[in-house]
């Protein structure tokens, strides 16, 4: 097959499935053009020199404004989102003009800014495979409170007031373009069936289940001693429940208490300070690292204890494939995709939302050395038997070739 990929991805797992796919297909003797913005993150996973041909396309959008310009700052950056918009979508017809000029056999999509879904869908003749790995979630979820997000002063609170207007219309446009976007991919697939779920109550549509996998070359049993830490991967928002892991620790003893090692792609400084006052007030130690290195984190997964996943409502996780990957035994929050990739009581524990719950679940693992062990395990067989992404690929290309007749 000769396909199109288009891109427009920053950091993070969404990359990390267009990435592993384009080199599925290369593996598998088809090729790909890659077509994408010069705003696209090219430095993580990238796949430029997986590409047989690189078309990069100048997409100009306009800085937030930075200047004084007392109550109206807000509306002005309003002004430019639209602008923003409206060039993404004039990029997208130049862009699907030279695709489908290409004759290629489909074009496979992935999420994209500053919206999710590519306005490019809404211009290809070729057909499309958009891989959505989840709905705009702010859009479709409640939020998450935070004390470091409220206004601290009567001013700040009128101040958030005066810009309400601001926020609904920003909210309005970029839900309203995600939403029209999506309805014209040819082929919708997601991670899991929670995300199925999902995008079915955000869009109204019917996505097909592709399963992801890991990559069991890289991430692996190192044979390394088990250190007294346990350890959690993602973003630090939050989204990803590290506060719940932190009140989980402080409800075991402090004597036997292990630290948590926090890794994330990005980290939102308020998160941070909001973690280590909490992690503080419970006494647990916590670290932080961002963006280390794909080997440093394997070696992480390898010596932890176990790995503690908590996010709320993930789509699907890379995390516990990983660590099952590394033969490290998972405890993670019954919600989400993860239900869908941990076996309870097979490759992992699954544990209500409920600290003092999850925190024997933890010490379990912890003091029964042969249950980790077998934990573990049934862990890196379920990912050679299933997770791969030989696997993902074959899952993949079997839906496309329901639907698309290769030249």
């Amino acid at each position: 097959m000769r396909l199109a990929l288009y891109h427009n991805l920053t950091s993070g797992g969404s990359k990390r499935e267009a990435h592993e796919f384009a080199k599925q297909f290369v593996a598998h003797g088809h090729s790909f053009d890659l077509y994408c913005p010069n705003t696209a993150n090219e430095e993580f996973l990238p796949l430029t020199h997986l590409a047989q041909h690189v078309f990069t396309f100048d997409l100009h959008w306009r800085d937030s404004f930075d200047g004084r310009l007392p109550l109206l700052r807000k509306y002005v950056d309003l002004y430019r989102l639209k602008k923003n918009l409206d060039a993404s979508r004039a990029l997208g017809v130049r862009i699907a003009e030279k695709i489908d000029a290409a004759n290629y056999d489909f074009v496979f999509l992935n999420h994209d800014q500053p919206v999710q879904s590519p306005f490019l869908l809404n211009f290809l003749n070729t057909p499309t495979v958009y891989y959505c790995n989840e709905p705009m979630r702010e859009f479709y979820e409640p939020g998450i409170p935070r004390p470091y997000l409220e206004p601290q002063s009567r001013a700040a609170r009128w101040q958030r007031g005066w810009y309400a207007p601001e926020r609904a219309l920003r909210r309005r446009l970029i839900r309203n373009a995600d939403a029209r976007n999506v309805q014209s991919a040819k082929i919708l697939l997601t991670n899991s069936y929670f995300s199925a779920e999902s995008i079915y109550r955000a869009y109204g549509l019917r996505a097909r289940v592709v399963y992801l996998g890991v990559d069991t070359t890289k991430f692996r049993p190192l044979d390394l001693p088990r250190e007294n830490f346990v350890l959690s991967v993602g973003a630090v928002s939050p989204l990803k429940g590290y506060d719940f892991l932190i009140q989980a620790l402080g409800q075991i003893d402090a004597a036997y208490r292990p630290p948590l090692v926090i890794v994330g792609n990005t980290a939102s400084a308020g998160e941070v300070n909001y973690l280590r006052a909490l992690a503080e007030q419970l006494a647990v130690t916590v670290e932080f690292r961002v963006n280390v290195a794909e080997d440093e984190l394997v070696q992480l997964y390898n010596q932890a204890r176990a790995l503690v996943y908590a996010p709320i409502l993930e789509p699907f996780g890379f995390a516990p494939l990983e660590a099952m990957a590394c033969e490290t035994p998972v405890v993670a929050v019954k919600e989400g995709g993860v239900r869908e990739s941990v076996c309870d009581g097979e490759t992992g524990l699954l544990v209500e939302r409920e600290p003092r719950a999850f925190g024997e679940a933890l010490c379990r693992v912890m003091q029964d050395a042969t249950f980790a062990e077998t934990l573990g395990t049934n862990g890196l067989a379920a990912v050679l038997r299933f997770w791969t992404w030989e696997d993902a690929y074959q899952r993949l290309s079997a839906i496309v070739a329901e639907h698309v007749k290769v030249s």
